[in-house]
This record gives structure tokens, C-alpha cells and sequence, in this order.
């Protein structure tokens, strides 16, 4: 099981001049840490107006500085929103051939559609369309990335014959993963050979949609790139801590992002019956308001995973038997301040990841 990292840049009020400042930079500073710690991957979300939630509408910024600051890491966008009026798909797929060159290969490009009317209305996103037009920029982006000259005669988009330059020089092209959050994604992502990247906090949810990925991918249909990506990362909050007084800080963070996860598919309910109270209780499988929700009962969530390194621990196996690939920390959750989410990554380097590592060496053994 691989280890990825989350950022949304979530800035809660009150702000101040140098409130959005100081996320970027100790974000890049926790990203350094990570890289040395041995981490697999970093993620980060393309999102507009999401005020306090995230503030990050330009990832291909900010991950050209995590190129320049890290040598292992693999860098992946998580996601790029692939409706018209948010991008055009050539300059995504120029933008991440670039940050492929100058990050030494390391570009992971996951693909999404936005869930949110702050989103979707603030762009003047056609809802009906979202679908349909990340069909399409997927396939215009590959064929940006493979195709000596690139045209394209779609349905919602004529590309004349042009040779789009530079090229990733990952071959044929970065590796690609989808968005799920909708039930019925995680079969799209299967049936056009996509990786899975899993914001669903319930957890029973999530081993259901896995089985319907597995069973979607073994029998696709639409391809979508080159060179399949069967992988199904799974997003859950992470917080380690040496002692009982700290885990307070977590579990805030915690309900802190959970809460507004809820606040933003709020608006979305009126419009599409898909985003109803029932949706969002089970997408975090509960009742309440996680904004409501007790210490203890946060934390005994699956996906709510704070404590010390053995709790830890014993909770990411239960992942890893699931079939999880890889599971995504969200670290960087409400208030938890920097220290204190830097002293969870060094424990993580010092506990966790070296464990799983010995879990796969000896699996690699034993097949051999």
C-alpha cells in the first residue's frame, strides 16, 4: 500500500494579510518533509470560491515550486476540473507535460467535474454537460500527449491539426486517475481504465464502490488512456500524535473538514436530488452534523484515523486488507497547526511507512 498526502490550502477565518501566505509556504515545507520521509505521493485539488475550505485555484503553480524542492515524491494533481469553461484541455495537457519535464518525470493527472454550485455556477458551467465534457477533454488530452499532431473532430470540440509542444517524457503519457465521488463514478472510472481517487469518507461505501471499480475495470469498454491504471486510492484524515492531550487537535480537524464538506454540497441539494440529506449522511456515514459529532465518536470513524503509531497502524492494515492501494492523508485539516502536523509526518516517517515497507518486502518475498 502506497502513501499519498492531500492538500485542499484549507484557510479558516479569521484571515489576515499573510493568512494565505503562510499555508502555501508550510505546505512546501511539509511536502519537503514528506519527500525526505519517503512518501509516495502529494495531491493537490483545483478548486474556486470554496472560501476557508480551499484555496488553491492554481496547482500547476504551486507544484512547479514542489518540483524544485523534492526528488522522490511523485507529484499529482488531484484533480484537474476538465469542464471547457474551467480549462481548455490542450492547455492541461501543456501545462502538465511542462511540470512532467522539469519534475524529472514524477506527474500523476487526475481528472474531475466539480460538485459544487460555487463552482459550477461561478464558471457558467452547463450541469447537463460536465459529463460529456470530461469525456472529451480526456481523450483531447491524450491525444495532446501521444499524437505527433493532434486533431479532433468531437461532438463538443473540432481541434484543427496542430503539433502540441512540449511532450511529457513519461511514455507514453502520466498516469491518470478520476475523481469518485458519485456511486455510479467509480464505474465510469473502471470502464475507461482511470485510477480511482476516493473522497467518500464512509468506509462500507467504500469497499463496495471498490468491488464495482474491480468489476468495472476487468470488462472496460472505453478506454480512456494509453496504459491502464488499475489503483484505487482511498482519501482519509490523518493525524499522529505521542500522547492522549494531542488528539484533540486532530479530531478538530477533523470535524472541522468534515463539516464544511457538508456546507458545500448544501446548495447542490436543491438543484439535483442526487446531493440529498441522505447522500451526504452517507457519504460520511453518520447521522449528524459531523460538525456534531463527539471526540470519541470521530474517533472510532474508519476513515478518521488519529491516535498514537500503533492505533495508527492498526487502522491503515485494516485499509491495506480492504484492497486499498493507497491511502491519501489529509493532514493539513482546519486549524491544526504546522508544528503539530509536522510532528505527525516525522512520527509517520518513523513508525508507519517503514512498517507497511517491511509488509511489502515480505509479500515480494513470499511470491518469489
Amino acid at each position: 500500500m502506497k502513501f499519498g498526502l492531500l492538500y485542499e490550502m484549507e484557510t479558516p477565518r479569521p484571515w489576515n494579510d499573510r493568512s494565505e501566505y503562510n499555508i502555501y509556504w508550510q505546505a512546501l515545507e511539509q511536502i519537503e518533509l514528506a519527500d525526505r520521509l519517503g512518501f509516495d505521493y502529494v495531491w493537490e485539488v483545483e478548486h474556486h470560491f470554496l472560501e476557508e475550505y480551499s484555496h488553491s485555484p492554481a496547482p500547476e503553480v504551486f507544484f512547479g515550486a514542489v518540483s524544485q524542492r523534492t526528488r522522490n515524491i511523485r507529484i499529482a494533481h488531484g484533480v484537474r476540473l476538465l469542464p471547457f469553461h474551467f480549462n481548455n484541455p490542450i492547455k492541461l495537457a501543456e501545462q502538465a507535460a511542462v511540470l512532467d519535464i522539469i519534475s524529472n518525470g514524477r506527474v500523476e493527472f487526475g481528472l474531475g467535474r466539480s460538485t459544487t454550485v460555487q463552482e459550477l455556477d461561478g464558471f457558467s458551467i452547463d450541469y447537463g454537460r460536465t459529463r460529456d465534457e470530461v469525456r472529451e477533454a480526456s481523450e483531447i488530452i491524450v491525444k495532446a500527449w501521444t499524437d505527433d499532431i493532434l486533431e479532433h473532430d468531437g461532438k463538443l470540440m473540432k481541434i484543427p491539426p496542430r503539433r502540441v509542444v512540449p511532450k511529457p517524457i513519461q511514455k507514453p503519457h502520466p498516469p491518470m486517475w478520476m475523481a469518485c465521488v458519485a456511486p455510479d463514478s467509480y464505474t465510469l472510472a473502471g470502464d475507461r481504465g482511470l485510477g480511482v481517487l476516493s473522497f467518500s469518507l464512509n468506509f462500507e461505501a467504500v469497499q463496495k464502490a471498490m468491488h464495482k471499480y474491480r468489476k468495472a475495470f476487468a470488462s472496460r469498454s472505453d478506454q480512456i488512456p494509453k496504459v491502464p491504471n488499475e489503483a484505487f486510492a482511498a482519501m482519509i484524515i490523518c493525524h499522529v500524535t505521542e500522547n492522549r492531550a494531542e488528539e484533540p487537535i486532530g479530531i478538530d480537524g477533523a470535524r472541522w473538514f468534515m463539516h464544511h464538506v457538508g456546507k458545500l454540497f448544501s446548495p447542490m441539494m436543491a438543484k439535483n436530488q442526487l446531493y440529498s440529506y441522505e447522500y451526504t449522511r452517507t457519504l460520511f456515514a453518520t447521522d449528524v452534523d459531523p460538525g456534531d459529532m463527539p471526540d470519541e465518536a470521530l474517533k472510532q470513524h474508519p476513515l478518521v484515523i488519529v491516535g498514537n503509531p500503533d492505533e495508527v497502524i492498526a487502522k491503515f492494515e485494516i485499509l491495506e486488507r480492504s484492497g486499498v492501494d493507497q491511502v491519501i492523508c489529509f493532514k493539513q485539516a482546519g486549524r491544526i497547526p504546522h508544528a503539530n502536523i509536522m510532528r505527525s509526518f516525522e512520527l509517520m516517517g518513523r513508525y508507519v511507512l517503514p512498517h507497511f515497507r517491511r509488509h511489502a518486502q515480505a509479500g515480494a518475498a513470499q511470491a518469489r
